[in-house]
């Protein structure tokens, strides 16, 4: 989770889970675009997130298929529209769509997936957006060869919907302690620890007890 250091807005509630920015304005003329490559719609709730400006998702989603690692975090979602230099880029919907059209097709064994997440490893969240497919989402997390880790790489999937995946998503205490220390430097006061402390205390129930926590979360 990090802070906006332009100093706009840095967070905001959608669903019951903080989403941080930055954040961009839904672009109708950027979806016709992308529609048009994929030649599928954007799933309901998928598109009722672009609307209020996607964002990044500090949470986890429960994956036993990766034990001994089933918390997995897709925090860095794909925005709808251009990068910072106006093209279609990395980190863009339809940029990422481009480059991995025929790797998606090959792994997963059919077309209509979209890549609409990542985390730092490189792992990838993708949304089925196949007719019929009720928009699932599935997920391709690369294996390493090192005790405690996912060894093997795993494909899965992960919720039945958008809206599902939201309502599976969990706070993981390990990132929670990064997270807090971060934000316990600055004033009680401050926005920005008040959406952290907010972000704790809807997904981490009594985080204040925990030895992280410290006397500064008072």
């Amino acid at each position: 989770m990090h802070e906006d250091p332009a100093g706009t807005e840095a967070a905001r509630w959608y669903r019951g889970r903080l989403v941080t920015g930055p954040f961009a304005p839904f672009d109708l003329a950027e979806l016709a675009l992308l529609e048009a490559e994929t030649g599928l719609p954007l799933p309901v709730a998928y598109r009722a997130f672009l609307e209020v400006g996607g964002g990044r998702l500090e949470y986890a989603v429960h994956l036993p298929a990766c034990a001994p690692e089933p918390l997995q975090s897709f925090n860095r979602l794909y925005r709808l529209g251009r990068d910072e230099h106006g093209e279609h880029g990395w980190g863009t919907l339809l940029g990422e769509y481009r480059r991995g059209e025929e790797l998606w097709h090959e792994v997963f064994g059919h077309p209509g997936l979209l890549p609409v997440a990542r985390n730092d490893g490189g792992d990838t969240l993708l949304i089925d957006l196949s007719p019929g497919a009720g928009g699932r989402l599935h997920a391709a997390v690369h294996g390493i060869p090192l005790a405690g880790y996912v060894t093997g790489n795993v494909r899965t999937e992960v919720a039945a919907g958008f809206d599902a995946y939201l309502d599976a998503l969990v706070v993981d205490p390990e990132a929670a302690a990064d997270v807090w220390a971060e934000a316990a430097r600055k004033s009680p006061a401050d926005a920005w620890r008040r959406s952290v402390e907010a972000w704790l205390d809807a997904g981490l129930p009594g985080w204040r007890g925990r030895e992280w926590a410290d006397a500064r979360s008072a």
